[in-house]
């Protein structure tokens, strides 16, 4: 099921996932999804953040309380601050609005066998992530919210700490077909770097195995 206000976005997606083999109902308001959720149990409910009359938190909390079923929140650039509390609510999963049906499949496939672990936090030394709170510290003093695609990003290297995490992934995990541009991710490891104190010249948390991809490596360790 797909709750989104806008027409447009609702018939392209429709048409994207069809390739994916996934059939589509759509709702472009809080109201109607609540009341067909409960009516046609959706196998996955996909969410805007901004839907009209009652929006995408609200949603998501009122059908937790109802049904079993994966919630995934879509969230715009202006919606940023909802991811935290709509995961700490029972969201399954956030995925950046306007949406990429490659990205969107790969997750309402996931979504109800939980393996993208998002409600557990994550420690590596002096670095914490919490999904619930969506709060980075480092040393106990918060970074600053990031914005989706960067917490995403480090979530994915801190839940496979030590080990390597190649470009291919990356890219096939947080952004499908939509990462064509060669420094998008470069851009975004820059930018975590940033925010963790890490020196961009000789990074000693994310570092950069050439060739392959990336590596975290706890803080202090």
């Amino acid at each position: 099921m797909l709750a989104d206000s806008d027409e447009r976005i609702r018939q392209g997606l429709t048409a994207q996932l069809a390739k994916y083999q996934v059939s589509v109902v759509h709702c472009a308001d809080g109201a109607v999804t609540l009341l067909e959720a409960g009516l046609r149990k959706p196998d996955v409910l996909l969410v805007s953040a901004d839907l009209p009359l009652l929006d995408g938190a609200t949603v998501l909390r009122l059908v937790r309380r109802r049904l079993s079923i994966p919630v995934v929140l879509g969230v715009g650039p202006g919606d940023t601050e909802q991811v935290g509390p709509a995961l700490a609510a029972g969201a399954s999963a956030c995925v950046a609005r306007p949406y990429r049906p490659r990205e969107v499949a790969q997750l309402l496939s996931l979504a109800d066998r939980g393996t993208r672990g998002w409600d557990q936090p994550l420690v590596c030394g002096p670095l914490t992530l919490d999904p619930g709170s969506y709060e980075v510290r480092m040393h106990g003093v918060p970074t600053g919210r990031l914005p989706l695609r960067e917490f995403q990003l480090l979530h994915l290297l801190m839940q496979h700490a030590e080990k390597v995490i190649t470009r291919d992934r990356i890219r096939a995990e947080l952004w499908g077909d939509g990462a064509r541009r060669s420094n998008t991710i470069t851009v975004h490891i820059r930018r975590l770097r940033e925010r963790l104190g890490d020196d961009p010249h000789h990074p000693e948390i994310i570092q950069t195995v050439r060739g392959v991809g990336y590596r975290l490596v706890p803080p202090g360790t």
